[in-house]
């Protein structure tokens, strides 16, 4: 740890992984977060579960064959679903796998695509027909309940991402002279999140900085020695930030 680095939210989630964090899916209603991770070594991905709130690991790093060409999609209820692909080079969807907590296969359906998941269940349709037609499905077992769905209950969902600070006025004094890009910024229940850059000698570092009442609650940093500047440094979700740190192989969940 640095002495510019200073722990004081402890993580509810903490896990690291052999493959770089490729895609991250939330269920609000539950507390689990899913987590896509890919190897270009082998061509390899895998899945992950966990409960944010406990820190409870579900599964962790399985995989399905052909991995490389399945990809997280939601996660919803009591499972994770993943979706293949028309083809290598397309990126438009077909297939459904539904993986239970345990991290085993619960059912496919290799012919339907997942439109969405929602209140009633799932939405799929055949991606084979020219023209859409939408299905409601068992979340559980793929069993299609209703055809020609033209109506269905979007989930409730608060996701706070942050945004731009653009009144250098406002930066804290820990971002300092070397600064480099944007400072994202997000306030939250009476804290104040930030995300920033600095370089000094050439090297690049990614900083998660906490603060209430204009004392510094966290500070440490999320990528270090970095070629580029990092996007998409964190969000909030039912009272947990999440970030991604240690190029890219690491996730955090700190109650917020």
């Amino acid at each position: 740890m640095s002495s510019t680095t200073k722990y004081t939210l402890k993580p509810s989630l903490q896990e690291k992984f052999k493959g770089i964090i490729w895609k991250i899916e939330t269920n609000n209603t539950n507390g689990v977060i899913a987590i896509e991770t890919r190897s270009s070594d082998n061509k390899e991905a895998f899945y992950s579960a966990f409960n944010f709130i406990t820190g409870e690991k579900l599964f962790k790093e399985i995989t399905v064959e052909d991995s490389w060409h399945w990809g997280l999609d939601k996660a919803f209820n009591d499972f994770v679903y993943l979706n293949g692909y028309v083809s290598e080079k397309s990126p438009e969807h077909k297939g459904v796998i539904a993986l239970n907590h345990q991290g085993t296969i619960a059912w496919a359906a290799y012919n339907k695509t997942l439109e969405t998941v929602a209140e009633e269940g799932l939405i799929l349709y055949n991606p084979t027909f020219q023209q859409k037609e939408l299905e409601l499905a068992d979340a559980a077992t793929g069993k299609i309940m209703q055809n020609k769905v033209s109506h269905y209950t979007q989930l409730n969902r608060k996701i706070y991402f942050p945004e731009a600070l653009e009144d250098i006025l406002l930066f804290p004094d820990e971002i300092g002279s070397t600064l480099v890009g944007p400072v994202s910024y997000l306030s939250y229940k009476e804290k104040d999140c930030y995300s920033y850059h600095s370089q000094n000698d050439l090297i690049i570092s990614q900083y998660l900085l906490i603060k209430q009442d204009n004392k510094t609650l966290h500070k440490e940093i999320l990528e270090d020695n970095i070629s580029k500047l990092n996007p998409e440094p964190f969000f909030i979700e039912e009272n947990h930030l999440f970030c991604i740190r240690n190029n890219k192989r690491e996730i955090v969940a700190y109650f917020v």
